[in-house]
């Protein structure tokens, strides 16, 4: 007590010990309350909290070893992964604070891929090829084309020149470069659409006219497919002939072996027709970086830039607990992205990387960025 203004509540000894508390009451705000000596911590830092979250968004401890050494309940650790994740910037609000619209070294070839988060959630990525730069990214349900023109939109929005784009083969993003059939081709003699009716305005590819390379690694597995139903001796004479044909050195070879591979297909009559429709209508995006040149340079013929991406964001998803929710993988995801972003490059083979965060690389600034730099200012 000081100066008189607090002042024990009197109570019987029997309305004491049903409470078990000692309340009190001040004179000046006519207000009661409590002291209680609890054992857990109830205030954290600032510095604590992203220091906490810091451990468990880089991979070097799980929440069961941040609960034991820093004495912070799962709950308490993940309402603060929840709160900086969805407190993350968008690619477009992080791509116009480092004025990346105006000025960046991106090299113009766009890498597409996806990596299931759990069974209801899908990251699709968007990465530049020159330097590893996650452009833009997309947590969503499903792969569907509608889907990847969002992704599209956001990496134009981002200040990202489209020139040439490297992706897995599938058919949502394929149909973001190919012109659709028209539908009544499929309707047999059915007038379609039907007299007084308006038919559909079609829609435009967005990357319609860009060049487009199928990566060899997933159009050797799709290949593979269509032999399956073979014998092993008769997969074993196809076999050599597809990986000749995906990995020549010249687009002259690319040719031949496809022409000897088709003669030996011609003698299976139960894939010849599917096999050489497959092979005949996606050929110009497997002949692609024969031709393209993006800044006097050929583009990748495969994605595995982005698959060593994938595996690092699947590395730290190991190391946590599983996303339960749409809204647990947004959070998390946004901030393992950031994170790798403003990471410096290790295990990448070119020397003039090596060191460099992608995005010192996208800038072209010798500055080392912080990925809490990209939090909204609403976040503690």
């Amino acid at each position: 007590m000081r100066n008189g203004l607090l002042v024990l509540e009197r109570k019987s000894i029997r309305e004491i010990a049903v409470e078990k508390v000692q309340r009190w009451w001040c004179k000046t705000c006519r207000q009661s309350f409590t002291f209680r000596k609890h054992t857990n911590r109830q205030y954290f830092t600032d510095i604590f909290i992203r220091e906490a979250v810091k451990d468990f968004i880089q991979g070097r401890s799980s929440y069961a070893v941040i609960k034991e050494r820093k004495d912070v309940s799962i709950g308490t650790l993940s309402n603060w992964v929840h709160q900086f994740g969805l407190s993350c910037m968008s690619p477009v609000e992080i791509s116009g604070a480092l004025r990346l619209p105006t000025t960046n070294r991106w090299s113009g070839i766009l890498i597409l891929d996806a990596k299931y988060l759990n069974k209801r959630s899908l990251l699709l990525l968007a990465i530049d090829y020159g330097t590893l730069d996650i452009v833009a990214w997309l947590i969503c349900e499903a792969e569907t084309e509608e889907n990847y023109r969002k992704l599209i939109e956001m990496v134009m929005l981002c200040g990202y020149v489209i020139r040439a784009v490297v992706s897995d083969g599938e058919p949502a993003i394929i149909a973001l470069s190919q012109p659709r059939k028209p539908l009544w081709l499929f309707k047999g003699t059915r007038k379609y659409p039907r007299p007084g009716i308006k038919p559909a305005l079609p829609l435009i590819p967005p990357l319609l006219g860009i060049a487009h390379q199928w990566c060899v690694v997933h159009a050797e597995r799709e290949l593979k497919r269509y032999i399956a139903k073979l014998s092993s001796e008769e997969r074993k004479s196809i076999e050599p002939l597809i990986h000749r044909m995906l990995f020549a050195k010249t687009a002259k070879q690319a040719e031949k072996w496809r022409g000897k591979l088709l003669e030996v297909i011609y003698y299976h009559p139960r894939i010849h027709r599917t096999f050489t429709i497959f092979l005949v209508s996606r050929w110009e995006l497997l002949i692609a970086h024969f031709s393209i040149r993006v800044n006097g340079k050929k583009i990748p013929r495969s994605t595995n830039s982005i698959e060593n991406i994938i595996s690092y964001v699947n590395t730290r998803l190991k190391t946590m607990r599983r996303l339960r929710s749409f809204t647990s993988a947004v959070a998390i995801t946004n901030l393992i992205v950031v994170n790798f972003r403003s990471k410096p490059l290790i295990n990448t083979k070119n020397k003039l990387k090596r060191g460099k965060s992608p995005l010192a690389l996208a800038t072209g600034k010798k500055r080392r960025y912080d990925w809490m730099e990209f939090m909204k200012k609403s976040t503690p």
